[in-house]
C-alpha cells in the first residue's frame, strides 16, 4: 500500500487563518517468512513546508496510547507515546516493523500451539526534529506479545526508549479491531 496525502491551510478562505502546506507519504506492507511467520512493515515519512499559521489540531500527531487497553491496530500506533509530546509541524518519519513467529518461545509448546495463541516482536521508531532540548528526537519501543488470546485478545509488554535512554516499561492488552467495524488486524 502507499498512499501520498496533501493538506493545505488556505487563509482568507470562509474566514479561515490557517496558511500551511502539509505532505505525508505513508508505505504499508507485509510478507511472509518462512511456514507460517510473518512480517508487517509500516513507514510514515511527511514535512510541512509553509508553516506561516498552524493550529495544533493540525499538526502531525502520532497514534499514541497510555491507556492500558488498546483497539488500535497493531502495525503502525505507539505502545507508550506519550500524547502530543513528539507532536510536530517540522519534517518527521515512524517506522513499524512487526514479526509474527511460527514458533518462539511459548508456541513451542504444542497446547498452546492447539489453542492458536501467536507470539509477536515489534519495533516502533519515531523521529521528529525538536528545537527544544526538553524533547528528545528519536522514540524507540521494543515489544512483545502473545496474540489471538481467546480469538480477539493479545497482551503486550513494551519498553521505550528516547535518545538511547530508558523512558518507560508498560503492559497493554489489545482486542482485536475487527470486533470493531471490521478495522485492520494483525492475523
Amino acid at each position: 500500500l502507499f498512499a501520498l496525502n496533501y493538506r493545505k491551510g488556505i487563509p482568507d478562505f470562509a474566514e479561515s487563518t490557517s496558511d500551511f502546506d502539509h505532505l505525508d507519504f505513508i508505505f504499508k506492507h507485509s510478507f511472509k517468512v518462512g511456514v507460517r511467520g510473518k512480517v508487517h512493515f509500516k513507514a510514515n515519512a511527511g514535512t510541512f513546508f509553509n508553516s506561516n499559521n498552524i493550529a495544533p489540531t493540525d499538526f502531525k500527531h502520532f497514534a499514541g496510547n497510555q491507556m492500558v487497553f488498546t483497539t488500535s491496530d497493531p502495525v503502525g500506533s505507539f505502545r507508550l507515546l506519550p500524547y502530543y509530546q513528539y507532536s510536530t509541524i517540522d519534517n518527521y518519519a515512524a517506522l513499524s516493523l512487526h514479526y509474527q513467529f511460527r514458533k518462539f518461545l511459548l508456541t513451542r509448546i504444542w497446547e498452546v500451539q492447539l489453542l492458536g495463541i501467536r507470539e509477536n516482536f515489534f519495533v516502533n521508531y519515531l523521529h521528529t526534529p525538536r528545537p527544544s532540548f526538553e524533547t528528545q528526537e528519536n522514540y524507540v519501543e521494543l515489544g512483545y506479545s502473545l496474540d489471538n488470546i481467546l480469538r480477539f485478545f493479545r497482551v503486550e509488554l513494551v519498553t521505550a526508549f528516547e535518545d538511547g535512554k530508558y523512558f518507560d516499561l508498560g503492559v497493554r492488552i489489545g482486542i482485536d479491531c475487527s470486533l470493531f467495524g471490521g478495522l485492520v488486524s494483525v492475523e
